[in-house]
């Protein structure tokens, strides 16, 4: 009866190990696929900024306001419904694309200062 208790135990070693195993290996590769995403975050960001910067020294070339609210309530409500498809909350979507837009705005206007 003890050999085949020790035989089990063992056993249910062996699967608890192979199963955790399998779970260290699914977080390694989430956890790789998330590094990779936040990298393509950053990078569309760095991309959003160079585009804001174009726009920026156009609007100074023909007297435009940095600040386009109507173009920004757009923008916003376009991101809460794409949020939304994606599961993500409209509070998320707004702070998000709050700092954005302020990163914008500070990125038109350095190029106003600068002129």
């Amino acid at each position: 009866m003890k050999k085949i208790l020790c035989t089990l135990f063992a056993a249910g070693c062996f699967w608890a190990a192979k199963a955790q195993l399998k779970i260290s290996d699914t977080m390694r590769y989430n956890r790789a696929q998330i590094d990779t995403l936040d990298q393509q975050i950053i990078d569309l960001l760095g991309q959003r900024t160079k585009a804001a910067r174009t726009i920026g020294i156009y609007k100074m070339h023909h007297n435009i306001n940095v600040v386009q609210d109507k173009r920004f309530e757009k923008v916003l409500e376009s991101a809460i419904k794409r949020g939304r498809d994606n599961q993500l909350s409209e509070k998320f979507i707004r702070d998000l694309y709050d700092d954005i837009h302020q990163e914008s705005i500070r990125q038109e206007e350095a190029i106003k200062l600068r002129q």
